[in-house]
């Protein structure tokens, strides 16, 4: 059985038990273990209070990073990091891209009372308040931890137990799938991505702790996924499976209600799994099922577009169409797991792939610059739907995602809002040509549009729409109705503002925008914008 050799790294914050759980892991597997702290006192031939006196903390951290690039070089390893090393950027860009990492989160209080009374933590010492310490020094680490492919919220389990859950994962994966947490604490599920996921999804889905009986429900244009789904989680036990039509015509209260009756004579239990195979649509459908059937029953997203896969299947959304509009009838109900298989994606056809690119460049413009230059250098691999190249964008586009619903869930802060960007003009535009458009075609001209936007009203330099109009023109995108590769009618102005009006974002009466003011920093506006330079922005794109 195939699984994770590369080195294995379990971070946390001190007291958090990295060394009690990367031993007893380290054991389960027949791996090398090896505490880097011990490694590090062992070279200096000083306990680790000593070094920080003697030395400094700056000797110490460079002592860590030496010693981390050689451990990385080994296989079948498992490592205890120092509670401060993930948060050195060069060392946390070396743990992504060669370890498979676990983040072991511990409540403040619980490590307050394995820390109290230690007298071996030279960042501890010296602060009358121990527990504020702990608290502040966790709080300004987190941000890096959970960076971690996986976060595994410990609470009290003892180190066997965890260990368990880790060890499920490690034989489920293989060391070129990659993986996403979506922290919403005890709701906190996994992103994977991968290729041939599919396969080994009962390994997946007992490591997600999922619970038969299984009902698959997919999209009848990726039956042979479906089919494979339903047989590999037969092994774990009872496995049903159903299709629907493709289509948005699918998202409605009569596949809703086919659906639910499908669930009652299977008889269905409340801890038993729902399994959405297919792109949006499906995935939209299945978790409103999910969400209102027995009041809410868990499912996994198995989403096999590329769209679903950095969007819709993240986040908890899901909805059926009304005649009035689009998702008018939903719920926030988020998946247990998520499985990205890249395999699924070389039978989409051209047109579809590339729409679905234009998510990913949003995510790029609106929180990683990072993201945007991989998508401009790699424009070519990524075309080919090179496999590396595919994990790649997908995992960090699932990243910024994650990032944003783990602080505003529900939309109730505004955050979640700036995943609304090139959305305002881009729905417009997809309403007003009779949905001619693909959704990632229409967003991309709408990301034209909303940047204009931006320059006019002095958010962003110019720089700012053309850098990000020379990223979408390499991918293949649209920047003007014009390029769109199946032409559609022009709509007018008039038209397009008036859709705009109806726009579900709105605040009462005033239409908001998601604009950048450069990349990896976005806001949303909060006042009424000129109607000439709306007109002006629809016109940029339009001729």
């Amino acid at each position: 059985m195939l699984m994770v050799t590369k080195p294995i790294a379990i971070w946390g914050f001190m007291g958090s038990g990295k060394t009690s759980v990367g031993k007893a892991l380290a054991q389960k597997l027949g791996y090398e273990f090896v505490d880097s702290d011990e490694l590090i006192m062992q070279r200096f031939g000083k306990p680790i209070t000593q070094i920080f006196a003697e030395e400094g903390e700056a000797a110490f951290r460079k002592a860590e990073s030496e010693l981390l690039t050689e451990l990385l070089q080994r296989q079948r390893i498992v490592i205890a990091t120092g509670g401060g090393m993930p948060t050195v950027p060069e060392n946390l860009a070396a743990l992504r891209t060669k370890a498979l990492n676990f983040y072991l989160r511990v409540p403040t209080d619980v490590l307050y009372e394995r820390l109290a009374t230690v007298r071996d933590r030279p960042l501890l010492e010296g602060f009358a308040d121990r527990y504020w310490r702990i608290a502040t020094l966790l709080s300004q680490r987190e941000r890096f931890y959970t960076q971690a492919q996986f976060t595994v919220n410990c609470g009290r389990q003892t180190p066997d137990q965890i260990a368990e859950r880790i060890l499920a994962w490690v034989r489920a994966l293989e060391n070129d799938d990659d993986a996403v947490t979506v922290d919403l604490q005890e709701r906190s599920y996994h992103v994977l991505v991968g290729s041939d996921l599919l396969s080994r999804i009962e390994r997946i889905a007992e490591a997600g702790n999922l619970q038969p009986p299984f009902a698959v429900v997919h999209d009848e244009s990726v039956e042979s996924s479906g089919k494979l789904v339903c047989e590999r989680l037969s092994r774990l036990g009872k496995s049903e499976r159903k299709s629907v039509p493709s289509g948005e015509a699918s998202k409605n209260i009569n596949q809703a209600i086919s659906l639910w009756h499908w669930l009652a004579e299977m008889a269905m239990p409340r801890n038993g799994t729902l399994f959405a195979v297919g792109g949006g649509v499906v995935g939209d459908l299945v978790g409103f099922v999910a969400a209102t059937y027995m009041r809410g029953i868990a499912y996994a997203q198995i989403p096999t577009t590329l769209l679903a896969m950095v969007d819709s299947a993240i986040g908890g959304k899901t909805a059926i169409d009304l005649p009035h509009a689009k998702n008018l009838v939903g719920a926030f109900h988020q998946p247990s797991l998520v499985v990205s298989d890249l395999i699924t994606l070389k039978t989409m056809p051209d047109r579809a792939f590339i729409a679905g690119l234009a998510e990913v460049v949003k995510y790029g413009v609106i929180a990683d610059p990072v993201l945007l230059r991989y998508l401009r250098d790699n424009a070519d691999l990524i075309l080919r739907r090179h496999p590396l190249a595919l994990r790649a964008i997908i995992a960090r586009s699932a990243s910024v995602k994650a990032s944003v619903v783990s602080l505003d869930e529900r939309e109730q802060t505004g955050l979640r809002m700036i995943l609304n960007y090139g959305h305002t003009f881009g729905h417009a535009l997809e309403a007003a040509t009779n949905f001619q458009l693909l959704h990632g075609e229409a967003v991309a001209i709408g990301m034209t549009a909303e940047a204009y936007l931006a320059w006019r009203l002095g958010w962003c330099d110019r720089e700012v729409l053309d850098e990000q109009s020379e990223v979408l023109r390499a991918l293949e995108l649209p920047t003007k109705l014009k390029e769109v590769s199946e032409p559609v009618p022009e709509p007018d102005i008039a038209t397009l503002t008036e859709t705009m009006q109806r726009d579900k974002k709105r605040k009462g009466s005033l239409v908001r925008f998601a604009l950048p003011k450069r990349f990896g920093e976005t806001a949303v506006t909060d006042f009424p914008i000129p109607d000439d330079l709306i007109a002006d922005a629809w016109a940029f794109v339009l001729r």
